[in-house]
């Protein structure tokens, strides 16, 4: 019974801990002036990540990349493609007309039991 409870608990810990999508803003005003691109106004720099936990290469529990913040159960959501599309609807919420410099990094270690993560980052130009 014991050990059930402690099987419980982390799944639950878990949960509560992973699984985890989000968009950060660093929008003009906090740029320090600074040019995002060559031509255009710049909107913000944006950071889109997405992790969760896998079991021999399966999703457990991963970000939700259509609702930020939530989780979503034995669906791999932690894709180069999902994070992009996530940063682009993000930036396209802004009124950016264009998402510049693109930088990806794929972090994977769920060869047995572990946590895969997708970062996005890129700037938003009017």
């Amino acid at each position: 019974m014991y050990k059930l409870m402690t099987l419980v608990a982390t799944v639950l810990t878990a949960a509560v801990l992973c699984g985890c999508a989000s968009v950060s803003v660093v929008e003009g005003p906090d740029l320090n002036g600074q040019k995002l691109a060559r031509s255009g106004k710049a909107v913000a720099h944006l950071q889109a990540e997405n992790w969760g936990i896998y079991l021999f290469m399966i999703p457990l529990i991963t970000g939700s990349t259509d609702n930020p913040g939530s989780m979503v159960f034995l669906q791999d959501t932690v894709t180069v493609k999902n994070a992009i599309q996530m940063l682009t609807a993000k930036s396209n919420e802004l009124k950016a007309s264009g998402t510049y410099n693109i930088v990806t990094k794929n972090s994977t270690n769920p060869w047995f039991f572990g946590v895969k993560e997708i970062r996005v980052s890129a700037n938003a130009v009017k």
